[in-house]
């Protein structure tokens, strides 16, 4: 184990301090959302768990910050602004778990699916600009409005303040448009 000694080191994000630099990437939790958006028990466990053997770090998988954008199902993906209260009530006490045993985590937040939406999955082919689907180029993903964008970002402005509200060390926003994604400051 003494090739591996950094790893069980403190380190820090920003000032974020970590208890040690092992960290969970992101794993899509889609069919793990209750019938209102938030967290159901299964996925909440799951992450408790991850805390529980040791991860520094955890980062959700993908909740959308609005299912109605592209017309995702509703027990598909968690979403912060579907039910804000029902959210805040299935995550903070799996927050306060995760911090009794000393790891931190992120909430992923996405905007949509975009041109990387599985065929059939969503009801409304949209992406910040026309473009064929990733999976079935026969598919084109129509460009979204301004009055659509300007709901977006109002949209992570809200999931962000709710993810504040339920213990959330920061937020992590998805990206599916680059092959990169990007670190939020706290919030």
């Amino acid at each position: 184990m003494s090739h591996y000694k950094k790893l069980f080191e403190e380190t820090h994000i920003g000032k974020m301090k970590l208890r040690n630099r092992i960290s969970m990437a992101p794993m899509g939790p889609v069919g793990y959302a209750n019938s209102r958006g938030g967290f159901n028990q299964r996925l909440q466990d799951y992450y408790v768990e991850r805390a529980k053997n040791n991860v520094g770090l955890i980062i959700t998988g993908v909740c959308s910050v609005d299912l109605n954008i592209e017309g995702l199902p509703s027990l598909g993906m968690p979403c912060p602004t579907s039910d804000p209260f029902t959210f805040v009530h299935s995550t903070y006490p799996m927050n306060e778990r995760i911090h009794a045993y000393g790891s931190k985590i992120l909430l992923q937040l996405t905007g949509g699916l975009g041109r990387s939406a599985l065929p059939g999955f969503t009801k409304k082919q949209i992406a910040p600009s026309e473009a064929e689907n990733r999976f079935e180029p026969s598919i084109t993903h129509r460009e979204m409005t301004k009055d659509e964008i300007m709901n977006l970002i109002q949209k992570f402005i809200q999931s962000a303040a709710i993810a504040k509200k339920a213990g959330f060390d920061g937020v992590f926003r998805a990206r599916t448009t680059r092959k990169s994604a990007k670190i939020s400051r706290r919030v």
